[in-house]
């Protein structure tokens, strides 16, 4: 069934590629002149258009419309009788709005700051987004549940408090977060290590589906996660600022998030905090010790701007501590055979905001400094430096011959990470009808385990260089881009503790991609992708062996592993119109050498209690699904709107399923948008998700030659959740806010999630009705 699919839509896309003739000429450019020094609004002002000699004149609020206008770069000249004549280049890769600033003094800088601008080129790979209203329905969440709500995006959790994303089956070292353009590098090889990022930063999330090593490097074979903040202030504004204040009602959390920021001339700035407390979460019938959660976290954004160089200098620093559910840390092998086979708590918890062991202490710092320099012939240079800090505690719940111990004094596993990146890109000018860059990256990091045994101390060395262009020529809707790259990696393992002395691993190989986008006249285009990627194992695969507390497991690893060689195809459908729109994208992906864990037979009995065992293993893997989105416009301003996600992921060795892989997902609702004398921007939405039960995973023979699941539990039943929000602006006082009221799991379903590492012992959390205000101060 999925080959006619791909084939039926493979037609599709040929007849569009033959039929298809028509420039993609429809694009606007809102702009507004001002004065450099006033900010005042300049009317009369001449706007020319230097490639079709087209040109338009401000009107007395200094704005102005220039319409019809195809995915290129235009260069405007700008005038006025008292102003120094102004001449930019703007890049039109859809609606694009701008402030141009003209200055009557030559000391005053002349420049052009664009606003909601796509700065990068359509990517040939599929891609969703959460921005804007949808975003701010999931503020409050971890990184990982925010994005869960995007096609092909899951969780892989830890209870109800950690949660890491999968995209299309994939997650930690196979999936790349840049956080405000720096890779996160922490410990996310961890099942239970979420990325130390704060969500309030994010203006934007975006997630490129599938391999994009050619531009971003090792780790992005599954996908890549943008974390973009909002662009600081773009006109003079002496202080501005902005607050969020939240409330969940289970683990009754609060939660506050706030920022200010300022601009003058040449230098913009912005501080933004974020504090969070939780306590014990519940689920339908009781609660969960030991679950509560406590963040501080802060950054700090400053922008200068000299002639025509911009400098950009990033600080963040994050920090949380985070309880474990106590019930997954258990005494010995009978008392874990009866805590899974009850299935819930053996000891009722009541409600506290108190956190014991087991626990995890994080915190994590980057600094990042990057310049723009202008180059000759409408080029430019990127340099970028980064330095970051992790340090990872895990707090035991058990002690060899004791009792459980009081405090966090001393962590019983603890893990700290340096890490410092170099970039270079230099973005060439055009060529023909050729756009794309060149550069190299490199990146050190340091990895010491101080405490406890579970991994090794480390270094690790990266660099590597690549080329990408993009082809197109206007008036054609085909652009095509093309990339290579060529990576080197080497490891060395300092530790005694594994009878490893100094051994060093060397490792390097070639990513390569070809993509292309073909825009359908008005209403959408379509992109395939082939690109080739791989990954090296990282050191918890080649050296675990010991208890990891946060998951609760006994991990060992393979030091004989291989490096992991991906081949990867997908092909995408974007179709969007004023009352209907649809994206789809199919995948297939074949993974020489994957490594994945797998339950092993029989738990383990430490002198620190008894623990599910895993280890890590190899083999030939194929990984195919897709997913689909569908927005309706059924009445007026009533949109039906659905989602789904499959994902069929084939041990080929072995000739069987792959264990942990998420199972297919249905969301489906009604959405609804008003606005009124008292409500502006507002929405009603009521959603159904629907989570199937995993039944295609890893089977093997018995003494007796019989199947049996090789897992300490069958997969859980699937489940169904009914969701509600609603939300919209309103004056209070003169002052604009943003309220919003959530529901998730209204009727209180009990259900537990195939990929909750804690669904031996408890149920997922229950209902959570939350509530935002969100103003401007």
């Amino acid at each position: 069934m999925l080959r006619r699919l791909i084939t039926s839509l493979g037609l599709v896309f040929a007849v569009h590629i033959l039929v298809q003739a028509q420039s993609d000429c429809r694009y606007t450019l809102r702009g507004k002149i001002h004065d450099a020094k006033s900010d005042k609004p300049i009317a009369d002002a001449t706007i020319i258009l230097r490639e079709n000699g087209r040109g338009v004149t401000s009107d007395a609020e200094g704005n102005f419309i220039i319409s019809n206008l195809c995915r290129q770069s235009y260069t405007l000249e700008m005038s006025h009788v008292a102003c120094h004549h102004l001449t930019k280049q703007v890049e039109i890769d859809g609606n694009t709005e701008g402030v141009f600033l003209l200055a009557h003094d030559d000391k005053i800088l002349e420049n052009i700051i664009i606003r909601e601008k796509r700065v990068e080129l359509a990517s040939t790979q599929a891609n969703s987004q959460l921005s804007g209203v949808e975003l701010d329905k999931k503020r409050g969440e971890t990184l990982g549940e925010m994005l869960k709500s995007l096609p092909s995006v899951t969780t892989l959790n830890t209870g109800s408090t950690v949660s890491k994303p999968v995209i299309q089956g994939l997650h930690s070292d196979r999936i790349l977060i840049l956080n405000n353009g720096v890779r996160q590098e922490g410990q996310q090889w961890g099942l239970d290590h979420a990325p130390e990022i704060d969500p309030f930063i994010a203006d934007k999330l975006t997630v490129l589906k599938g391999a994009a090593t050619v531009k971003y490097g090792i780790g992005a074979m599954g996908g890549v996660i943008l974390v973009e903040p909002r662009a600081l202030p773009d006109t003079l504004v002496r202080l501005h600022s902005e607050a969020t204040l939240q409330g969940f009602s289970n683990g009754r959390t609060g939660i506050l998030s706030a920022f200010v920021e300022g601009k003058n001339r040449q230098f913009g700035w912005r501080f933004q905090g974020t504090g969070k407390k939780s306590g014990n979460l519940q689920t339908p019938q009781y609660f969960l010790g030991n679950t509560g959660v406590e963040e501080l976290n802060g950054s700090l954004m400053l922008g200068f701007q000299r002639k025509d160089v911009k400098t950009e200098v990033f600080y963040s620093h994050y920090y949380a501590k985070i309880g474990i559910f106590k019930d997954s840390h258990i005494g010995n092998l009978t008392d874990l055979i009866n805590a899974i086979e009850r299935g819930k708590p053996q000891y009722e918890s009541d409600f506290t905001y108190t956190i014991n062991r087991p626990a995890q202490r994080i915190s994590h710092d980057i600094l990042k400094i990057k310049t723009i320099i202008p180059t000759p012939q409408n080029s430019y240079l990127t340099l970028q430096a980064s330095g970051q800090y992790d340090l990872r505690q895990e707090y035991d719940a058990h002690r060899p011959g004791g009792a459980v111990p009081v405090g966090f004094k001393k962590a019983e596993i603890a893990f700290e990470s340096p890490t410092i990146q170099l970039h270079v890109d230099w973005t060439h000018k055009p060529v023909k009808n050729l756009k794309g860059s060149v550069g190299t990256e490199g990146v050190y990091q340091l990895n010491n385990t101080f405490a406890g045994g579970l991994i090794p101390s480390f270094q690790q060395f990266s660099t590597g260089v690549y080329a990408i262009e993009r082809w197109r020529r206007f008036p054609s809707p085909l652009e095509i881009e093309a990339g290579v790259r060529y990576d080197v990696r080497h490891l060395a393992i300092d530790s005694t503790t594994f009878g490893q002395v100094k051994k060093s691993f060397s490792y390097d190989n070639i990513s390569a991609s070809i993509g292309s986008i073909y825009h359908l006249k008005n209403w959408g285009k379509a992109s395939f992708n082939l690109s080739t990627a791989w990954r090296n194992p990282n050191v918890n695969e080649l050296f675990s062996n010991g208890v990891h507390h946060g998951t609760a497991s006994f991990e060992r690893g393979d030091p004989t592993l291989k490096s992991e060689r991906l081949v990867s195809a997908s092909l995408g459908f974007d179709v969007k119109t004023s009352h209907f729109t649809c994206e789809l994208n199919i995948y297939n992906n074949q993974i020489n050498n994957f490594i994945y864990l797998q339950p092993d037979s029989l738990p383990v009995l430490t002198i620190r209690g008894a623990f599910p065992s895993y280890s890590y293993r190899q083999t030939a893997a194929l990984l195919r699904g897709g997913d689909a989105t569908i927005k309706v416009l059924i009445y007026k301003n009533l949109w039906l709107r659905g989602s789904l996600t499959t994902l069929y992921a084939q041990d080929k060795s072995h000739d069987t399923w792959l264990p942990l892989m998420p199972p297919d997902r249905l969301e489906q609702g009604l959405y609804y948008e008003f606005s009124n004398k008292k409500i502006n921007n507002g929405y009603a939405e009521l959603t159904v998700l629907e989570v199937a039960q995993q039944r295609r995973i890893e089977m093997i023979a018995d003494a007796k030659g019989e199947l049996k699941i090789r897992d300490y539990t069958p997969a859980p039943n699937g489940y169904i959740l009914l969701n509600a929000a609603f939300g919209g602006d309103i004056q209070v006082g003169g002052r604009k806010m943003r309220v919003s009221v959530k529901a998730v799991n209204i009727l209180n379903t009990r259900y537990r999630d195939y990929l909750d590492r804690l669904r031996y012992y408890s149920d997922a959390m229950g209902r959570n009705v939350s509530v935002s205000v969100h103003i401007k101060l």
